[in-house]
């Protein structure tokens, strides 16, 4: 646009002052006529001829000279027609002298000048080279013009010419370039600009940019690109007049203008260009039943400045979070659905309106098994994978031989990640395929070999032996089995006829008699399956006491030894001394006591609460020992007291042996009431019943002992009082000498009275002789040499037991205790606290005199 302003003003001045000057003529334009004005010189000019030897015929022009002009003639020329002003000029004129004479005149002497072309106008060239159209008046003025010069880069070309049947439109062929170029119509140089790059179309694909339009060039180096504020002109790949390739990797998605120039010729418009996003690739595949966190990586994935980004897979929003980068973004899918598909989903990133024009394809994942694992021992296998799906999900499993799969319940699942599902395979399953249905797609094969197990026992065993069966599954029936069983003591036990059932979940043999816990080892084939298991524990469990010290457990499963059935009573343990026909005998030390909850084992196997064992030990005496007639404290020896027990009760005959005290297990007190003799009944009685395993006791009252007596004169007889023990007014006889003492009166246990007769005579024989005194109480008598006849009848006292003389304890003279650490402490303290006073004291007096 510059060039062609700098033109016009060149031409336009060019019109209205142009003017050469030649050595006769000068020539000026006036509209459409030509003004020589004639300065020194002879002749006129009357005609010009225009001779082309290309398509236009002659054209000739006409002049009319006014010659009055004093300083020489000016000539002006007709109306022209400037469409036929082309080819070589001759010029006619006259002398001065004679005017009549018309001759041609020789431009070569007489220099005629030419009007140079104004007013023109050329198409700027393209810089790929073509003929373009150049308007203007005289462009072919003067010559046969078929080229024109021209310097372009400091190098001269040549511009070739085609006219048609208008001289003021001529075609010019450049060559190809870019910039500006200098073009000469004869001694006239202007200057002239390459066309402006026009841009068309761009597009941009990964990081290749394609501009597309005309007026570039094939030197890339010449090239400026802008896109946007980025010049991105380093990045150019190739170029030719009409396309550009950049390999610019655009960082952001937008509304960029594009701006080229081309050897400093700038397009005229810029061309704007949307930058799309380019997505590329996505991290994962997410769960059709949970969605996710997706990651779409690629190129442009972030506007410029603040901007707003949207994704849409298929017809799923994909919600954007976290922060965005150029490269990376980051969206939470939905849950997939049956309506909107699964698979093939287009994936459009939209910054600013700007969608993504390239194609990327998402699909929700699949399900997908890479392990199988059984948990020991049992039916229940996880699958472990990703994409498995929640409870809707269905596994299936086709067992080798079967027509049709078993569609399995998930009966555990991960419900965050679907990336496990669990599940029981029936025990009747061999070998089997197994894939997991989604809902919408089915997971890979996966072959899945269940190890056979065994769990439990349908039921325990009876002691006395009975067909046991084993419970498990994927047992194989056609494959080599066999079973070993040992006992606690690793004796090997017996079970014949082993058999695996044809439902694959089962085993049965004939288990011998026995007791306790049993190890079992059953081989199926390669596998080697373990059971422990044991005998049934003791049931219908009765306590019977026979004796004082026998008892019989009788129930079921006492197994077929004694030696291996112990009972614990109150924590004391006992083991069985014989067993027969299901029931067991203990030999019990009298030291046990009864206990609600006893228990039972047979080889270590207990009874179970459900069956209790009550051990009622009734009490048992066997001993009494005597009693003062008085009534005295007296020891029940026997079996099985309990101190926690109330009910028991001692009659002697039918009194209470009152004040009952049970020291132990075996022994207990009570106060016996007063009585006599060796044949009082004792009664043992528990809860007021009395006790049928106690021997026949009876209580034995002490004999009568004598200590001393009172005297009386042979002639005058009299009371006397005798002195013992054990003394009752039941059956009592008193015999002094061989004399009867008549008229016993018992004072107390230990004092009677009673009467001896008095003699006729002295008999001096009884002089000074102890006589014995026989007491009899109830068949038990006691004698002692204690009555002598006073003949003076001073022995009236009554006699006392000679007492040991009570020892006055030897005083000790009261010694002064010894002082504790802390007295002591405290004592040479206060010494020191004395000491220093005074030192204290005595400095003050010093310092006084001083």
């Amino acid at each position: 646009m510059l060039i062609n302003r700098i033109l016009i003003l060149f031409f336009i001045l060019s019109l209205t002052i142009f003017k050469i000057v030649d050595a006769g003529y000068t020539l000026s334009v006036k509209g459409k006529k030509l003004i020589y004005t004639g300065a020194n010189v002879d002749f006129k000019i009357t005609e010009m001829v225009l001779t082309s030897q290309k398509v236009l015929p002659d054209y000739s022009i006409t002049f009319t000279c006014d010659t009055s002009n004093a300083s020489g003639p000016v000539c002006s020329s007709i109306d022209m027609d400037f469409t036929k002003l082309a080819g070589l000029v001759v010029v006619k004129g006259a002398k001065l002298k004679s005017p009549n004479t018309v001759y041609t005149i020789d431009v070569k002497t007489n220099p005629i000048p030419y009007p140079l072309p104004t007013e023109i106008k050329w198409e700027p060239p393209t810089t790929a080279g073509a003929a373009a159209l150049m308007t203007g008046d005289f462009l072919l003025f003067g010559e046969d013009v078929s080229t024109l010069n021209g310097v372009y880069n400091s190098k001269q070309v040549s511009l070739g010419v085609t006219s048609n049947t208008d001289a003021t439109k001529i075609m010019v062929k450049s060559p190809g370039g870019y910039g500006t170029m200098k073009v000469g119509f004869g001694s006239a140089v202007f200057t002239v600009n390459f066309s402006s790059p026009v841009v068309s179309s761009v597009s941009i694909a990964n990081n290749l940019i394609t501009i597309t339009g005309k007026n570039f060039w094939i030197d890339k180096k010449v090239i400026n690109v802008k896109l946007g504020q980025d010049d991105i002109s380093a990045s150019i790949v190739s170029s030719d007049t009409s396309k550009i390739t950049i390999d610019y990797d655009s960082k952001y998605s937008s509304n960029a203008s594009v701006l080229v120039t081309v050897g400093g010729n700038a397009q005229t418009l810029p061309y704007y260009v949307s930058i799309p996003s380019y997505p590329q690739s996505i991290d994962k595949s997410v769960s059709k039943g949970t969605g996710g966190l997706i990651t779409i990586s690629g190129k442009c994935l972030k506007g410029a400045g603040a901007s707003v980004t949207s994704v849409l897979v298929g017809e799923y929003t994909c919600a954007v979070v976290g922060a965005q980068l150029s490269s990376e973004l980051m969206c939470q899918l939905p849950p997939a659905t049956k309506e909107n598909g699964s698979k093939d989903l287009k994936v459009v990133v939209t910054i600013d309106g700007i969608k993504n024009t390239n194609e990327l394809l998402y699909s929700y994942g699949i399900p997908q098994i890479t392990k199988i694992d059984q948990k020991p021992g049992t039916s229940l296998f996880t699958i472990t994978g990703s994409n498995l799906g929640k409870t809707g999900s269905i596994i299936r499993a086709l067992t080798a031989g079967a027509a049709t799969p078993l569609d399995l319940s998930v009966v555990g699942f991960d419900d965050e990640k679907e990336s496990y599902l669990t599940f029981n395979l029936p025990t009747n399953c061999s070998k089997s395929a197994v894939t997991v249905f989604d809902g919408q797609d089915t997971s890979n094969n996966f072959d899945l070999t269940p190890s056979p197990f065994i769990t439990n026992l349908k039921g325990l065993p009876s002691t006395d032996g009975e067909q046991i069966n084993f419970v498990g599954g994927y047992l194989d029936p056609t494959a080599k089995a066999s079973i070993s069983l040992v006992d606690a003591r690793n004796q090997s036990v017996d079970c014949s006829d082993f058999l695996i059932n044809p439902d694959s979940s089962s085993a049965t043999c004939k288990l011998a008699p026995g007791c306790g816990p049993i190890k079992s080892t059953i081989l199926v084939g390669d596998s080697s399956l373990k059971l422990d298991f044991n005998y049934q524990s003791p049931t219908s469990l009765v306590a019977t006491q026979l004796s004082d010290n026998k008892l019989e457990i009788s129930g079921k499963n006492l197994g077929p030894n004694s030696k291996y059935i112990k009972i614990v009573v109150n924590g004391n343990e006992l083991v069985a001394s014989s067993l027969a026909n299901g029931t067991a005998s203990f030999d019990l030390p009298s030291s046990f006591l009864s206990d609600s909850d006893a228990t039972i084992s047979v080889d270590g196997i207990k009874n179970s609460d459900s069956d209790q064992l009550n051990v009622q030990l009734q009490p048992i005496a066997k001993s009494i020992t005597p009693s003062q007639t008085s009534g005295s404290i007296v020891t029940v020896q026997g079996s099985f007291f309990n101190k926690k027990d109330n009910n028991i009760k001692v009659m002697v005959g039918n009194q209470s042996c009152d004040s009952l005290t049970v020291v132990d297990a075996q022994t207990l007190t009570c106060s016996a009431p007063p009585g006599s003799g060796v044949k009082n009944a004792v009664s043992f009685l528990v809860k007021g019943t009395e006790s049928k395993l106690s021997s026949p006791l009876f209580l034995v009252y002490n004999p009568p002992t004598i200590m001393s007596s009172t005297s009386v004169k042979q002639v005058e007889g009299g009371q006397v009082t005798i002195y013992g023990t054990n003394f009752e007014q039941t059956l009592i006889t008193v015999n002094v000498g061989n004399k009867s003492c008549d008229n016993v009166t018992v004072l107390d246990s230990t004092k009677l009275t009673c009467s001896v007769s008095k003699q006729t005579t002295v008999d001096s024989s009884l002089a000074n002789k102890k006589l014995a005194v026989n007491v009899t109480v109830n068949g038990q008598s006691g004698n002692g040499e204690v009555f002598e006849y006073d003949n003076e009848a001073l022995n009236t006292e009554t006699p006392k037991p000679t007492e040991k003389p009570t020892e006055k304890p030897t005083e000790k003279p009261t010694e002064k205790p010894t002082p504790s650490p802390v007295e002591k402490n405290i004592e040479n303290n206060s010494s020191n606290y004395i000491s220093y006073s005074l030192i204290f004291i005595f400095s003050l007096l010093i310092i006084q005199i001083i």
